[in-house]
């Protein structure tokens, strides 16, 4: 399954939250406008309302209204009967000095409050003063005060019960100056008020709801995010560790194709990349000899299966194979899971350690004859002498007495090097200048080389600093090999003794090579094994003592036959720690 990126999903959250702050101060100018907007149309309705009914007061009052009714007077029944319509919660008459005159109902606050409306005599007919007062209930009243203008001067001693004349156009006991205050319910106002307030809120609501959500879902994007980097992080942590395994993994489908793989399958098969995905693995590995068909078919597990792997280069790397099916749920192979482990290092390991009781075997067997060898031929060496010397006069038998000598000479140099062979060696580290010990080399075998027509060549740098090894050691060493190169080279030729530093820069390499006959493919493997020699008075033992000098220096022997880029030849290469004591 395809993760969409992270951050792609972020974009969208966002946007949402900054939507939803935008439409929340939107919402929030937009409720605060219209509810002032309703107030004021709800108050100027309410002040229009009123004025309304003050004008109707005073039109009613000039035409004398209600006059007819019995018991009460024109002004009384006309306030009295327009009090009674809905939405006026009271009509108060003032004088000029804020006195009551006339109540429709008794007051329930302070009519020194009134006084405020005295002003209206000061100012020009038509003047209104409002204003809005809060009962103790709570309730909120809209208060309307205007003087009746239109009213000619009466004497401001009339009683109010006095009666109108029919002829009159002023209601009597009523002063000129006199105020009428006019306080109108605003419930429905407030109503109205508190619905707009509550369709807000519930606006508001649903905005906060929805920025909730956003924010819920950036929460839980950061999860996601967290969890498909976690999730990442193992997937690459799971990846380095398959494609740093010391073993070659790879998983092939029930078409033995293969599906995945890891960096050390393509150099164990010598492939790349392009060739390997999705190629048929049977192309390079044989399914039925070794044995993936059985995994694949029959569910079979194959363990550590040793198969001899042939790369495209014809390099034949030995491989041991493990086999192990993936099944499904109907207990069928859906595919399989191959390992693959190199065995070269551990058939080396396996030569070394035959090698080694080999060895170890050769050993005791030398330190337990040598010394019984030698006895009886030191005597036999004697009595020869002794021979010769007795049959002075008889050349032909003293040429005899003189072969059995040099015969006894070579049996005593081979117990000698198996001795050598056999005892424990331990380097005597010292600091040792390798130019002048490879010029003392030269010296001893300029001789021989000169004998057989052999030019000695010196390509070990005068400048190469001294190095911690046993000089007498590295010489012999040095020795067996360089003369080697001459008892083989008999017919001429020429010797070269070279060093170098390795690549680390951590070994020094020190070489011989001539362009001798070289060693044969089929004694490659063996030619460091005791008595395993090409020359007819060769002892076999000179190489196994060579390399076990070296070994004792930590170091390692190899050899090239014939050399790099040569037709023919052989080269000896000696690699020695620097300055590394045993």
């Amino acid at each position: 399954m395809q993760i969409p990126p992270t951050k792609k999903l972020y974009f969208p959250a966002l946007a949402i939250v900054a939507a939803v702050l935008l439409l929340l101060v939107l919402i929030s100018i937009s409720t605060f406008r219209n509810l002032d907007r309703d107030r004021t149309k709800a108050l100027n309705f309410v002040h229009s309302k009123g004025l309304a009914l003050i004008h109707a007061l005073e039109a009613g009052a000039r035409a004398g209204m209600m006059r007819s009714l019995p018991n009460r007077e024109p002004v009384e029944n006309l306030l009295t009967e327009t009090s009674k319509i809905k939405g006026i919660a009271y009509i108060f008459l003032i004088n000029a000095k804020g006195d009551l005159i006339y109540n429709t109902q008794p007051p329930s606050f302070d009519l020194s409050e009134f006084k405020k409306f005295t002003r209206l005599n000061e100012m020009g007919n038509g003047q209104i003063i409002r204003n809005i007062r809060k009962l103790h209930n709570k309730q909120q009243i809209y208060e309307l005060g205007k003087r009746f203008s239109t009213f000619p001067s009466t004497p401001s001693d009339k009683r109010r019960h006095t009666p109108i004349h029919s002829d009159s156009t002023i209601p009597p006991g009523l002063d000129p100056s006199a105020i009428i205050v006019l306080g109108l319910s605003m419930e429905d106002f407030e109503d109205a008020r508190q619905m707009d307030i509550h369709h807000a809120a519930f606006m508001v609501a649903i905005v906060v709801a929805l920025g909730a959500g956003a924010i819920f879902f950036m929460f839980v994007i950061r999860k996601y995010h967290l969890m498909n980097r976690r999730l990442q992080e193992i997937q690459d942590y799971s990846r380095l560790v398959v494609d740093n395994m010391a073993n070659g993994l790879l998983s092939i489908d029930t078409g033995g194709r293969v599906v995945s793989y890891n960096r050390l399958t393509l150099d164990l098969l010598g492939l790349d990349e392009s060739e390997i995905s999705g190629m048929a693995l049977s192309a390079v590995i044989d399914f039925q000899s070794s044995g993936i068909s059985d995994t694949l078919l029959k569910n079979k597990t194959i363990l550590e299966k040793e198969i001899n792997f042939q790369k495209a280069d014809g390099i034949i790397i030995p491989l041991s194979l493990s086999v192990t099916p993936i099944l499904n749920d109907a207990g069928n192979c859906s595919s399989a899971v191959i390992l693959l482990r190199d065995l070269r290092e551990i058939k080396q390991l396996e030569q070394e350690v035959r090698r080694s009781e080999k060895l170890a075997a050769i050993g005791e067997l030398a330190a337990s004859v040598a010394h019984e060898i030698r006895n009886p031929l030191s005597s036999i060496r004697g009595f020869t002498q002794f021979l010769r010397r007795a049959l002075a006069g008889k050349p032909k038998e003293q040429e005899y007495a003189d072969i059995m000598v040099r015969e006894i000479d070579r049996i005593n140099n081979v117990v000698s090097d198996l001795l050598t062979f056999a005892m424990p060696m331990k380097a005597e580290i010292k600091s040792t200048n390798i130019a002048e010990l490879v010029d003392r080399i030269i010296f001893l075998i300029q001789a021989d080389a000169e004998k057989y027509g052999i030019d000695v060549r010196n390509n070990v740098s005068p400048d190469l600093p001294e190095m911690g090894i046993d000089p007498n050691l590295m010489t012999q060493a040095l020795l067996n090999l360089t003369l080697n190169a001459v008892q083989m080279m008999k017919g001429g030729g020429s010797l070269e003794i070279g060093s170098d530093f390795s690549g680390n820069g951590n070994d020094l390499l020190l070489w011989a090579e001539d362009d001798g006959p070289g060693v044969l493919p089929e004694n490659m493997e063996k030619i460091f094994d005791p008595f395993v020699t090409t020359r007819d008075k060769g002892t076999g033992l000179g190489l196994s003592i060579v390399r076990k000098i070296i070994e004792n220096h930590n170091g390692k022997i190899t050899v090239e036959s014939p050399p790099d880029q040569k037709s023919r030849g052989c080269r000896f290469t000696i690699t020695v720690p620097i300055n590394k004591e045993n």
